[in-house]
């Protein structure tokens, strides 16, 4: 295994298994389960796969002949299949994120509302176009199970998959027998947080131990009928690629064409899950009965990915398959072709507009224009007509080629220009937007402006994790605002359609003017936050603080190393940030006490149900 991923671990478990039957040997549970994040979404393509051998789901039919109550602002939405939501075609904005992951707080309530958040979005693409990775589709497979089966999509799960295969480390927030046996997390200075709580569960909800998840990953051997039957599996592990420029998407899994691999005679098919704090990464090798699983807290899915495929090569080679991985290489030219010359222009990304120009016709340089900090990368021409990644100073001919080899190269489809990195469509090329004057002033008076979350339940992560958003605008990009195309004063789109993840998780923004005060609504993702304007002075005269299903923020300016005392009454949340946004206190942390130094500068939230009050001892 590569130390260098290791090290970057606080903590880490990884199972491989190989042929076993029966599975109830794994029925013991290890010590901690941790989320694994998006690997939830294999449990979610199972149930309903389950159903289909079952005859009582088509997964040609409509999403709608299943949910009847599932509407969108969007026409569009009932030519969405049941097929289209597992391999990320369904044309869907991408995440309802508002309230999905929280605090030691288990509750109903992002199921409850999520079907009437669905109903006020657009789509972004006509279903079946292209693969996007999309979490909504499975929080809808969640509720297809259920509608089906007439039991919770948790209780299915305990029947119908991790009692059979005898998982007992595997549950969700409604049947873990203690939430408090999730593994830790660390967020700063060896300081653990409450346990995390996951709402989607078909999404990204599902807590396992390693060896569970390896045992899971078993039932798609070839020839296993534990849980699918074989024609169920294959039709899961083929290539349901949509588009040339999209990802390698199987049902429910993320890759299933490893280009090493399939040179050796062997199919490989993979899943990754990350949550705020804890990663996943299932492998399975089907013929030769192989499913490795690795899990961690900290770290990322990639860090997992990385671990998990070097035990796949050591298992591999143990059956007498020795697996290589060459690397790409690329030797690069000192001049553009002209026929490149007319890609220059601004592109957009999901959060983003970017500058892309040919400097003296030496290189590619894309500058970000519409982020928190201003980026900027360089590409050389190459003798195989791509272009790839370099730093140092190409004009001066100090150059080299960075590494790992980042590819890119163009393409036109159905009348759009994107780049196409490493195969897969990037960013798409805008054309100026037609915006009235008056639109852009309103928009670049908010440049550099930060929105706060507020309106979430007090237990939401997202206010350790996505406190605030800032707007920005810029003179090379008008009529952009972040990576949307202004559309009034109050309103712009994000227009970003590249055939590929690159759209992921997109939305549009309303500025919304209440009670004297802006806020900004994400629309798609359910996210709303209040100008810095309106945010006042965090000032000694403050003693309690009053919640009723609110947000409080406060500006904390040149207090000189105060100390408070905090005794909170109710359901109630305290977060301290300093000015950089670095997180010093939540009342979230495990055995930190009440007592909190406050920074000089920086900000204080208070989030609470109604009723609940935070007294501030100074």
């Amino acid at each position: 295994m590569k130390k260098t991923v290791l090290k970057s671990l606080m903590f880490l478990a990884a199972a491989v298994l190989f042929a076993i039957s029966p599975l109830s040997a794994f029925a013991e549970g290890d010590a901690h389960y941790l989320n694994i994040g998006s690997v939830s979404k294999m449990y979610a393509v199972t149930a309903v796969m389950q159903l289909a051998d079952e005859g009582k789901v088509d997964l040609d039919a409509s999403v709608c002949e299943y949910i009847d109550d599932f509407t969108m602002a969007d026409e569009r939405y009932k030519d969405i299949t049941v097929r289209m939501l597992m391999d990320h075609t369904s044309g869907l904005m991408g995440s309802v994120y508002a309230d999905a992951e929280r605090f030691g707080n288990v509750s109903t309530d992002y199921h409850d509302n999520f079907l009437k958040v669905l109903s006020g979005e657009r789509l972004k693409a006509d279903p079946g176009t292209y693969n996007c990775y999309c979490n909504d589709g499975f929080t809808l497979l969640e509720i297809i199970t259920e509608r089906v089966s007439g039991m919770s999509f948790s209780e299915y799960l305990e029947k119908n998959i991790t009692q059979k295969i005898g998982a007992g480390s595997t549950c969700t927030i409604f049947t873990a027998k203690d939430m408090n046996d999730q593994a830790p997390y660390f967020i700063k200075d060896g300081v653990t947080m409450a346990p995390e709580c996951l709402q989607l569960v078909g999404a990204g909800g599902v807590m396992s131990a390693a060896r569970d998840v390896a045992g899971f990953g078993s039932t798609f051997f070839t020839g296993d009928k534990t849980l699918l039957s074989e024609s169920a599996k294959r039709m899961m592990s083929e290539n349901h690629k949509a588009n040339e420029y999209s990802s390698d998407y199987g049902l429910g899994w993320d890759s299933v064409l490893y280009t090493d691999y399939e040179n050796e005679g062997v199919k490989v098919v993979t899943k990754g899950g990350d949550t705020s704090f804890q990663h996943a990464f299932l492998a399975v090798a089907p013929e030769e009965k192989i499913s490795v699983a690795v899990v961690c807290s900290n770290g990322s899915s990639g860090d997992c990915m990385d671990v998990a495929l070097e035990l796949m090569d050591i298992a591999l080679e143990e059956k007498g398959i020795a697996v290589s991985h060459p690397k790409r290489t690329r030797q690069t030219v000192d001049t553009v072709p002209e026929s490149y010359l007319k890609h220059a222009g601004i592109y957009g990304y999901s959060t983003g507009v970017a500058k892309l120009s040919f400097p003296e016709n030496k290189l590619l340089m894309i500058e970000t224009l519409t982020d928190d900090s201003r980026q900027c990368v360089q590409y050389m021409y190459t003798t195989d007509g791509d272009f790839v990644n370099v730093t140092g100073d190409v004009l001066s001919g100090n150059a080299i080629v960075s590494t790992p080899l980042d590819v890119v190269t163009f393409a036109e489809e159905d009348g759009k220009v994107f780049i196409v990195e490493n195969d897969i469509a990037g960013l798409q090329k805008y054309e100026e937007p037609t915006v009235s004057d008056a639109a852009v002033s309103a928009w670049e008076a908010r440049n550099g402006r930060s929105y706060f979350l507020a309106g979430s339940n007090y237990s939401d992560i997202a206010y350790i994790t996505l406190p605030k958003i800032s707007l920005h605008t810029d003179p090379e990009a008008r009529g952009f605002v972040n990576g949307c195309v202004i559309a009034d004063e109050d309103h712009a789109v994000n227009m970003l359609s590249a055939p590929s993840d690159i759209s992921r998780d997109i939305t549009d923004f309303e500025i919304i003017h209440e009670n004297g005060c802006e806020y900004l609504s994400c629309t798609d993702n359910g996210y709303l936050f209040i100008s810095e304007e309106n945010i006042g002075d965090f000032t000694k005269d403050i003693t309690e603080v009053t919640l009723n299903n609110e947000t409080e923020w406060y500006k904390l300016n040149g207090l000189m190393n105060e100390t408070i005392t905090l005794d909170i009454e109710g359901n109630a949340m305290v977060s301290v940030f300093d000015k950089y946004g670095d997180l010093k206190y939540s009342s979230f942390m495990n055995d930190y006490g009440n007592t909190v130094p406050l920074p000089n500068d920086g900000m204080i939230v208070f989030a609470g149900e109604a009723g609940s009050t935070v007294k501030i001892l100074r």
